[in-house]
């Protein structure tokens, strides 16, 4: 994300060098005006191989409109394709974790099992899931907006993080307190969610609710798994900004 502070901050900035390209170049400019505006007869402009004094004004004005140009494009290119590319991973990855789910409940529709166990095992399902979704969509709204990471940096950053509870959640009361402080209190949050639900589908497939064969079943495993590597896709985007120079400049 841009920040004033971008301007004139010196480590790994592109300024230094290129004042050393520039600054010969502004003072011979500097010096070719100084001529210009000295030599006004034609003979002097003839004897310099110039017979216009605007040429001089014209390939200057030129040259910095092309380089604007230049960067006006590559900025807006690069913008475009990382919003593009952030966009489509994150909806690629609540659709797998979407049918997922369903899959994972329509799993139960011919269960002989108890119906008390059905019904926890989906609910609990239904609050992970939904919990998860929040957790991420805070980390990828958060992630990669600081320039640096100093301690008021790191308080500010910290902050986001908890709003996953102030989005709208299904229930998240009905998770128990324990799981809730826990993941309070750890910063791979997303992570560790995860972890429940896959661990929640092996024990509740021990239990025999899920009416369905293994190799049916792994295709829910398969879909949480594609999920979690589009959530990292998007992740990229938002945790790695462009290279300072780019930003810069």
């Amino acid at each position: 994300a841009f920040h004033p502070r971008l301007l004139v901050k010196i480590k790994g900035s592109v300024f230094p060098f290129s004042c050393l390209v520039a600054l010969p170049a502004a003072l011979l400019s500097i010096l070719l005006k100084s001529i210009v505006t000295t030599l006004a007869d034609d003979a002097g402009f003839t004897a310099l191989g110039l017979n216009d004094p605007n040429t001089v004004l014209g390939v200057a004005w030129s040259s910095v409109s092309s380089l604007l140009g230049f960067l006006v494009v590559f900025r807006t290119s690069q913008a475009y394709a990382r919003f593009w590319e952030g966009t489509s991973a994150m909806y690629q990855m609540l659709g797998e974790w979407f049918d997922a789910t369903s899959s994972l409940v329509a799993f139960c529709k011919r269960s002989k099992a108890d119906k008390k166990d059905i019904l926890v095992f989906q609910h609990t399902l239904v609050r992970l899931v939904s919990l998860l979704n929040a957790v991420v969509l805070t980390h990828l709204s958060s992630g990669g907006s600081e320039v640096d990471s100093g301690p008021e940096d790191e308080k500010q950053k910290q902050k986001p993080s908890m709003r996953a509870f102030e989005l709208d959640l299904i229930d998240a009361e009905g998770i128990d307190r324990q799981s809730l402080l826990a993941i309070n209190q750890v910063d791979d949050k997303v992570e560790l969610i995860f972890q429940w639900i896959q661990q929640l589908i092996v024990e509740t497939n021990s239990r025999n609710i899920f009416s369905v064969a293994p190799p049916i079943l792994s295709r829910a495993f398969q879909e949480l798994a594609q999920g979690m590597v589009k959530y990292h896709d998007a992740s990229k985007i938002a945790n790695v900004p462009l290279p300072f120079p780019y930003m810069q400049t």
